[in-house]
């Protein structure tokens, strides 16, 4: 819980930093960049103290897997045109609500290897607030 806290709190910095930076390079480039910066960050900084035993969790992993970063790079694209023109607060709202309702479609099915975890009438309301929410902010 405290990480998707601390996601929460550092993903609209992030993304506004993009968005800058897409302003300055371009979209497709700073999407580029800022994937290329963390790569040499994760592979200067990171592997050599984790150990060699995630080369063998790469070749486990299934290939749809590694998509994640294509769908990353075609996130930070979107964010980078679409926070210049409604903002982070909006941009974060309608983005959060979307997620929301994908993750528990997810969920209730168990796509993609999720743990089933059915829809409950407590999460219908959770999300349904939270997209209202969601409309709330975009109206302003």
């Amino acid at each position: 819980m405290v990480y998707a806290l601390m996601f929460g709190l550092v993903l609209p910095l992030c993304i506004k930093m993009n968005e800058v930076l897409g302003r300055s390079v371009g979209s497709v480039a700073a999407s580029a960049s800022v994937h290329a910066t963390g790569a040499v960050f994760v592979g200067l900084c990171v592997l050599p103290f984790i150990g060699r035993e995630w080369m063998a969790g790469v070749a486990r992993a299934p290939w749809w897997s590694f998509l994640g970063g294509v769908i990353g790079s075609m996130l930070v694209v979107l964010a980078n045109r679409a926070v210049g023109v409604v903002g982070v607060a909006t941009f974060t709202a309608v983005s959060v609500a979307a997620q929301l309702i994908i993750s528990g479609v997810m969920d209730h099915y168990g796509l993609l290897g999720s743990e089933l975890r059915v829809m409950s009438p407590g999460r219908m309301v959770g999300i349904t607030l939270l997209v209202s929410g969601a409309v709330l902010v975009v109206r302003g």
